[in-house]
């Protein structure tokens, strides 16, 4: 009681430290510097992640939001308070890093040393080099990478004092595949390079050892790996800037299901006798129709006034189907290889590419392409913490649905069906990434429902369920980031359509979106319509659980 008494007396007597006087010009250096700060450091290709590097790196963050908070904005523009409020998210990323997800503790994967997949891994982590090597610098480099895996994963063991057992799991497979593309590129390298090759080996046997090293540990730990309730709300809102919580997600991810699924069973019904499309078997025609998809697009984007295409964005070259991780794995054959092994995602895309490819092409290819070329210090910037992952996935998985109700697939009604093939996985994965995070579902139990009610095409050994449920159980909310990110948008939509009446224009708008740049759609919503009242609540978060 005394202490409680006296805590009040001194918030009566003691004046509030005052807001700094201070403009956009100190925010971009205060932000430049904590991008520098919170950099991870290494040598010789180790990471360090001690408690003293990690303590470090936690200060640094700290000392950045409390200037942060200091700075008085409320007299900025629109445009400028948004920069603050993208600073904040990132900011809070971290430190919620440091208090919850704790990788480089918990989670083996994180101690990646190849770079096989999107995913949260060490910065240290590489993409193996095509053999042969074009020059003495790469095999000057590819000797350092290959000498520092075993330190890497000397590290890792020393590091790893916090593991859950689903994780423990992934991390096992996950290095399990490195080891076997170690050995493979020793087996390339022993003609050519003898001492590449033993050095290649050695990494081999250390991954080896290491996933060994992980059985060891798998019993001795709890399984599940989610971060709990309260932190995944406290994340969702002050990190993410949701106007949703995870009560209101599983609701509303619940509706979405059920829509893609009655609209799929519209469309079967509309067009029942008439066959599916066949997949292609060969990468050439693979490519043909993935090159006549996207000339498709791009030309009918422009006959309709979507959006403006600037010059610089045109039909890819011929890139192949996506490769995930377990594709990388040198046990797995090549993606035409008899018998072809099908990914979800793959018999979508070799039956008719025309909805991932605006998930792709207009979405997370244009977006990349205008990342580069947005030179403003703070917007121009990737997002830490994955916090541009709802802008991104939102946007390419809202342009998907906005094609087809464009009229795009009008003509294709085995492409219609496909989409909503996609729209219910997309759905599908909403719930069980919620319960994996509160830790009511195991992994196993997450992964079996995403499979149970995909419509077809999908088992739990599908590539494409295992993927999406380790990335979403290892980064909480980048499952959630496509649906809720596209919802998002929708809102926004909605809200400039009914201002401005018949005056509205989908072209303008969609470009109005874009020039916010790559940020939060919170605050693009801000930002395009004055209203704050999301923003006040995002910014006043309480303690962080």
């Amino acid at each position: 009681m005394i202490r409680r008494l006296l805590a009040l007396w001194l918030l009566l007597i003691v004046p509030a430290m005052p807001a700094l006087a201070a403009g956009h010009g100190d925010l971009v250096s205060l932000y430049q510097q904590f991008r520098r700060d919170i950099a991870f450091t290494s040598t010789a290709h180790v990471p360090d992640h001690s408690p003293a590097a990690m303590a470090k790196r936690e200060a640094a963050a700290r000392s950045a939001l409390a200037a942060l908070e200091a700075m008085d904005d409320q007299a900025w523009p629109v445009a400028e308070r948004v920069d603050w409020m993208i600073a904040l998210g990132e900011i809070r990323s971290v430190l919620f890093q440091h208090r919850h997800l704790r990788q480089w503790q918990r989670d083996p994967s994180w101690w990646a040393t190849l770079d096989i997949g999107w995913a949260p891994k060490a910065d240290t982590a590489w993409t193996p080099p095509k053999l042969p090597l074009a020059s003495k610098a790469a095999r000057v480099d590819l000797a350092g990478r290959l000498a520092s895996v075993p330190a890497v994963l000397d590290a890792a063991r020393t590091t790893l004092t916090d593991m859950k057992g689903d994780l423990i799991t992934l991390g096992l497979a996950h290095h399990r595949i490195e080891a076997r593309l170690y050995a493979r590129m020793a087996a390339d390298l022993a003609r050519s390079d003898p001492a590449l090759a033993r050095s290649a080996n050695r990494a081999a046997a250390a991954s080896r050892a290491f996933g060994d090293w992980l059985e060891t540990m798998h019993s001795r730990v709890s399984a599940s790996a989610g971060i709990g309730k309260p932190a995944m709300n406290w994340y969702l809102a002050h990190v993410l800037y949701f106007p949703w919580d995870m009560d209101q997600m599983e609701l509303l991810g619940e509706r979405e299901w059920q829509r893609s699924m009655s609209f799929l069973k519209m469309e079967e019904h509309e067009h029942q006798g008439q066959p599916m499309i066949a997949p292609v078997t060969t990468l050439a025609d693979f490519e043909r129709i993935r090159r006549e998809a996207d000339e498709d697009i791009l030309a009918y984007i422009k006959a309709k006034d979507l959006m403006t295409l600037p010059g610089w964005l045109t039909v890819p070259p011929p890139e192949g189907p996506y490769v995930m991780p377990q594709n990388q794995d040198p046990a797995a054959g090549g993606p035409f290889d008899a018998p072809i092994r099908r990914n979800f995602f793959r018999e979508a895309e070799d039956r008719d590419p025309r909805s991932l490819r605006a998930h792709n092409l207009p979405g997370h290819i244009f977006d990349a392409a205008w990342l580069k070329r947005d030179s403003r210090p703070i917007r121009g910037q990737p997002r830490v913490g994955y916090i541009d992952s709802q802008r991104l996935e939102g946007w390419a998985f809202y342009l998907e649905e906005m094609m087809l109700q464009a009229g795009w697939l009008d003509q294709r009604p085995k492409a219609r069906e496909i989409h909503y093939i996609l729209q219910a996985n997309r759905a599908a994965r909403l719930t069980p990434e919620l319960k994996a995070q509160t830790g009511e579902w195991s992994f196993d139990t997450a992964l079996a429902s995403l499979a149970n009610r995909t419509p077809y095409w999908m088992e739990k050994t599908d590539d494409t369920a295992l993927y999406d449920m380790t990335l979403y159980l290892r980064q909480p909310g980048l499952g959630l980031n496509y649906y809720f990110g596209k919802l998002q948008l929708e809102q926004l939509l909605a809200e400039m359509g009914h201002r401005e009446g018949k005056t509205f224009n989908l072209g303008r708008f969609h470009d109005r979106f874009i020039a916010s740049g790559i940020i939060p759609i919170a605050l693009t919503r801000w930002e395009l319509t004055g209203d704050d009242s999301e923003v006040k609540r995002f910014r006043a978060a309480p303690p962080m659980p």
